[in-house]
């Protein structure tokens, strides 16, 4: 497996930002949810950045997995003939 590429490293750490994000407003969004009920504009809102910081670090958590097999580059077989 080849290592990670700058760009893929960085990814990894803002989906690792991204997923402490989710820790932090997940907590938030419990508390809102009882206290405040569901139909609450703050509680949604915290439903909302809850799944997109939880939507972000998944993408980028994909993103950031290294690549499988090694890619030839685009013009390979024209230079090979």
């Amino acid at each position: 497996m080849q290592p990670r590429s700058t760009g893929k490293k960085i990814a990894f750490g803002l989906c690792i930002v991204s997923f402490v994000g989710v820790a932090a407003s997940l907590p938030v969004f419990i508390y809102m949810l009882k206290t405040r009920g569901i139909g609450d504009v703050a509680s949604a809102s915290f439903l909302a950045i809850t799944l997109f910081f939880l939507s972000c670090g998944i993408v980028l958590y994909l993103i950031s997995k290294p690549p499988l097999h090694e890619l030839q580059p685009w013009d390979s077989e024209g230079k090979a003939k």
